[in-house]
């Protein structure tokens, strides 16, 4: 099988997050906020979605560099990107 690589774990790890209060949430009236897909679901508060968002420059720089040396990419590499959800 391959090898585990864990290119985004240290950025990942980097991050706080206060795991109780989300644990200790309404679970269901974020659900239910959540399904309606408006606003506090694409900008709102990241307990109902993908809100919460902030831009911080340089930040996913150490992982495309990870990934640029991992791979030998070179200019006009072509790489694909399966995402999951």
């Amino acid at each position: 099988m391959g090898r585990l690589l864990e290119i985004v774990t240290p950025l990942h790890r980097a991050t706080r997050r206060d795991y109780l209060s989300r644990m200790n949430d309404d679970k269901v009236a974020c659900m239910l906020k959540a399904k309606e897909y408006e606003y506090d679901y694409w900008d709102g508060d990241r307990r109902y979605g993908y809100g919460g968002y902030q831009y911080i420059p340089g930040r996913w720089k150490p992982v495309a560099a990870a990934l640029v040396e991992t791979y030998s990419l070179v200019p006009g590499s072509k790489v694909l990107d399966v995402g999951c959800r």
